[in-house]
């Protein structure tokens, strides 16, 4: 069951969103630390890149207007399905926590 409320989200140091919190993560080949942001909802077109295996959980990549990735479960996923054109959504998005998973998760999308 998917947990919302107050707590952050954990982000590499170029603001992509992680799926697994590890202590530290690499950006560009190079050690970074995770960044811990606020779980606020923001709105975005995301693009479908592909999909991924975690240790428990699959999950799909998407990335945003700037480049920077969020991944979704695939049970959000699937409500986000019929709002995809193009293999991208618009709308207004927040974060999600599944064991000690993170994803995003669609609040409304722009029709």
């Amino acid at each position: 069951m998917a947990r919302t409320g107050n707590y952050q989200i954990p982000f590499d140091e170029a603001g992509n969103q992680l799926h697994y919190p590890e202590v530290w993560t690499f950006v560009n080949g190079k050690r970074g630390d995770v960044v811990w942001r606020d779980n606020v909802p923001f709105q975005a077109k995301l693009t479908y890149t592909g999909f991924n295996r975690g240790r428990s959980a699959a999950y799909l990549d998407f990335t945003d207007e700037n480049g920077k990735s969020v991944t979704f479960f695939m049970k959000d996923f699937d409500k986000l399905v019929p709002h995809l054109s193009g293999g991208a959504v618009t709308g207004t998005f927040i974060f999600v926590k599944r064991g000690q998973n993170y994803g995003c998760q669609l609040i409304e999308p722009v029709a």
